[in-house]
């Protein structure tokens, strides 16, 4: 069985070349990175490395998955990068089961893309869609769009042989199906589409504009495209993961969850935080106090409650969605978005009506399909 935590979001740069206007980090209630290092320091490497050697030692069949992430990762440069990783696989050995990065690919270059093949990283890139979604919102710190760049990068990646990821926020002011289909013409096998992080505070702000069920709009239209093409080579983890929890399976991701999520955040500075997009909440809320230059994993129940309990146990099924008949498949939904100042994370989803329609349509699509098999 495995432990409580088995995976580090390891934060190589606090700052980004990108000024995204949805970033969780830079761009909403959270104003932490203001006062940390830029780059994690050899010595803040070392003593995480140390932390997770001492933590798999301890349980049996125990491994770990790293991914890196930023900011953007890549400004550390490749040699530091390549650096980390060798330094990772010398104090870890085979308890380093996997190292993956989270990149926006405008730094990515053909010397790039080989490095991170023959260091065995997976990869995965930030695109919105087309050119016009993308650079809605995906803007450097002048204001001008980075599709070029990161299609530019997503190609080195690909001609040097990575099956390379793609993570879509989505624009609901734009069209799924649309998206889906730029993403393909990439010939890009492996997506995922996430829905815009905001809380109860600052929904309406943000997207109250919007018609009644955007989220849900733009994601049917995703899923209609993807069920059409009908390509066992291509993956929706959004859709892949709500397919095995209509099957009865637990699922692999926190999307449709209410329990821990397994994982911490390892800043440049050494502290040890909760799911990153949390920061939409409020300011402070996903740091936990525990520094891994100080404290162990074992260590986090002696900083900060909520980060423990979002780590290691979860929260309860919100009130408001114990009656609902679709409870067990959501479970509340997504942690950031249950948030508000008055209840904490006692509500349903900001997205609660857009998962509810989602999880019609798939059932339809589903029995449509299915009917048309038998007939």
């Amino acid at each position: 069985m495995r432990a409580s935590i088995h995976s580090i979001v390891l934060k190589l740069a606090s700052h980004c070349n990108l000024n995204c206007s949805y970033c969780y980090v830079y761009n909403h209630e959270d104003h932490g990175f203001q006062t940390r290092p830029n780059f994690l320091s050899d010595e803040v490497l070392d003593a995480l490395l140390g932390r997770m050697r001492d933590y798999s030692a301890a349980r049996k069949d125990h491994g770990w998955t790293v991914g890196f992430h930023g900011g953007e990762p890549t400004l550390v440069g490749m040699d530091r990068m390549r650096r980390i990783i060798a330094r990772a696989r010398e104090v870890l050995g085979e308890k380093l089961e996997a190292v993956s990065l989270q990149t926006n690919a405008t730094l990515i270059d053909s010397a790039w893309a080989r490095a991170l093949l023959d260091d065995r990283v997976a990869v995965s890139v930030s695109l919105d869609g087309n050119a016009a979604a993308h650079d809605a919102f995906r803007v450097d710190h002048k204001g001008r769009g980075s599709y070029a760049e990161t299609v530019r990068g997503i190609r080195a990646l690909q001609d040097a042989g990575h099956d390379l990821n793609v993570l879509c926020v989505l624009n609901p002011w734009s069209s799924g199906r649309e998206a889906y289909g730029h993403i393909r013409s990439l010939d890009v096998k492996r997506m995922d589409f996430l829905f815009p992080d905001v809380s109860h505070d600052n929904h309406a702000a943000l997207y109250g504009m919007l018609p009644p069920l955007p989220v849900a709009r733009y994601m049917n239209g995703v899923f209609d495209a993807w069920m059409e093409e009908d390509n066992p080579r291509v993956t929706v983890r959004f859709f892949r993961d709500l397919l095995q929890r209509l099957l009865g399976s637990r699922g692999v991701t926190d999307t449709f969850s209410s329990g821990r999520s397994g994982y911490v955040i390892v800043e440049t500075d050494g502290e040890i935080e909760a799911n990153d997009a949390l920061r939409v909440c409020a300011d402070g809320i996903a740091r936990s106090s525990v520094n891994v230059v100080t404290h162990g994993f074992d260590d986090l129940a002696q900083g900060r409650p909520l980060v423990h309990q979002a780590v290691t146990e979860g929260f309860p099924l919100p009130q408001g969605c114990r009656s609902c008949p679709e409870r067990d498949l959501c479970g509340g939904g997504y942690l950031p978005h249950r948030y508000s100042k008055a209840r904490g994370f006692d509500n349903p989803s900001v997205w609660c009506a857009d998962l509810l329609d989602i999880f019609s349509h798939v059932r339809t699509r589903l029995a449509l399909h299915d009917a048309a098999l038998a007939s």
